[in-house]
């Protein structure tokens, strides 16, 4: 016998069309919807690039010290900038979570891939409600004016240091070629870093105007309570 005959009396196991599911599960980075918020993200971050760096060195002194935050808060210009940064950089954040999966409740299975970046940004939206709603019920009697907004407004200002962190991980680790399991892990070591940090800078404000009992109450119903409700969101829905 010879190897034509051996190779045409073969048998084909296995199917000569995509699996059904296979076929009908887009690569993250090939849903148009994707692509066009990643293009309006780069383009929005490149428009406020130089307002980012004037920016940075205020950021610096409130990541510094205490009176920082409220420091930048005295500096309307500067306060501006902050949450327009802020606002810009919720974008590519929110990219970042959805394409890593670092958000994926039980019903997100209902949601077409192609919403998926538009759900998690309507995450983050519903997040920063209930967190204003906290800030509106729990404000604390003896915070006023620039001591108020720069507690209300600290989670910008390490949000800031969040997000080029993020990208920085991601560009690193993926020329690197590390395993997306390890690269999802660092990510959420971050954001629980930079969200510890963070807390305890609040915490510092906050002490400044009250005891130790009350900073700790006003913690929990300012920034632990909507951090919560998003986790109890994730685990149980």
């Amino acid at each position: 016998m010879t190897g034509e005959e051996v190779f045409r009396s073969g048998t084909l196991e296995m199917s000569g069309v995509p699996l059904d599911g296979l076929a009908r599960t887009p690569v993250w980075v090939d849903l148009t919807v994707n692509r066009v918020l990643c293009v309006i993200a780069v383009v929005l971050l490149v428009i406020d690039l130089l307002d980012y760096f004037r920016l940075v060195p205020h950021l610096i002194y409130s990541y510094d010290r205490s009176r920082g935050a409220e420091a930048l808060e005295h500096s309307l210009g500067m306060a501006r900038s902050r949450n327009t940064a802020a606002l810009i950089f919720a974008l590519p954040f929110c990219l970042l979570v959805d394409r890593y999966a670092l958000m994926r409740p039980a019903f997100w299975s209902g949601i077409p891939a192609a919403w998926s970046a538009a759900a998690v940004i309507g995450m983050l939206a519903a997040f920063l409600l209930v967190r204003t709603l906290c800030y509106a019920f729990f404000r604390p009697r003896r915070l006023s004016g620039e001591s108020f907004a720069a507690l209300r407004h600290n989670l910008y200002n390490y949000f800031l240091l969040l997000v080029p962190l993020m990208l920085t991980t991601v560009g690193l680790l993926s020329v690197l070629q590390v395993p997306e399991a390890v690269l999802r892990s660092v990510l959420y070591a971050e954001i629980a870093a930079v969200w510890g940090f963070g807390l305890v800078r609040s915490g510092q404000i906050l002490s400044a105007h009250g005891t130790g009992l009350s900073t700790f109450l006003y913690l929990c119903g300012l920034e632990l309570l909507p951090a919560a409700l998003l986790a109890a969101v994730v685990v149980f829905f």
